[in-house]
């Protein structure tokens, strides 16, 4: 919890204790009611400001664990570093307000259940902060990043691990992952993820695939 928020949680809790000393003491006390009326006087509202472009804005963050500053999804595992990392991060995918994946972020997606595959095609003009693509050796990166047994990642999971050849992988008996085909090359936007079986919440974000 930031200052800010306990500081109007106990300026509402006394405020709330003076209101109730007003009404016992049939405001006999006149300080206690000048208090309550310079309360309902304070403006909760922010300042609204012309937009400064360019400049420095400081951020604190109070946490109980140490800050590991592991910006990379894949790695991170702390919410303090997720909470920093976090306005620089852009994820692939918009939801709607069932959180169902849509079309309308940074890359489509289509679920084919006959074949059991999930097409992701990242839009073009989707790039990183050094002006260069996001193509679909990057997305397939990301998967190897997890599955890598090196890497010692919390985002492993019995889900990710439907993915085909996904746990050959893990284990070390292959050095690609079979089920992650890029049709038009590393190169290309367009990446297609095979399972062994599909799932209803795939279509959902935050389904751990």
């Amino acid at each position: 919890m930031s200052k800010a928020k306990r500081y109007f949680g106990a300026l509402a809790l006394v405020s709330g204790a003076a209101l109730t000393l007003v009404a016992c003491g049939n405001n006999k006390n006149a300080k206690t009611n000048d208090a309550a009326d310079t309360h309902h006087k304070f403006s909760q509202t922010v300042p609204v400001k012309s937009v400064k472009k360019g400049g420095t804005l400081n951020y604190a963050i109070e946490s109980d664990s140490p800050f590991t500053g592991i910006f990379l999804p894949e790695l991170s595992d702390t919410a303090t570093d997720t909470e920093v990392a976090g306005p620089g991060q852009e994820g692939l995918f918009s939801v709607n307000d069932q959180y169902k994946i849509n079309n309308k972020g940074a890359a489509t997606f289509k679920l084919d259940r006959k074949a059991k595959t999930v097409t992701i095609e990242v839009k073009k003009g989707v790039k990183w902060s050094d002006g260069k693509q996001v193509n679909a050796k990057d997305v397939e990166y990301a998967y190897e990043i997890i599955a890598n047994k090196d890497s010692k990642s919390q985002r492993y999971t019995d889900s990710l691990a439907d993915i085909v050849g996904l746990a050959e992988y893990h284990e070390g008996k292959s050095k690609k992952i079979s089920g992650i085909e890029m049709p038009d090359g590393e190169n290309g936007r367009k990446v297609v993820i095979h399972f062994k079986q599909m799932k209803p919440g795939m279509l959902q974000s935050g389904n751990g695939y």
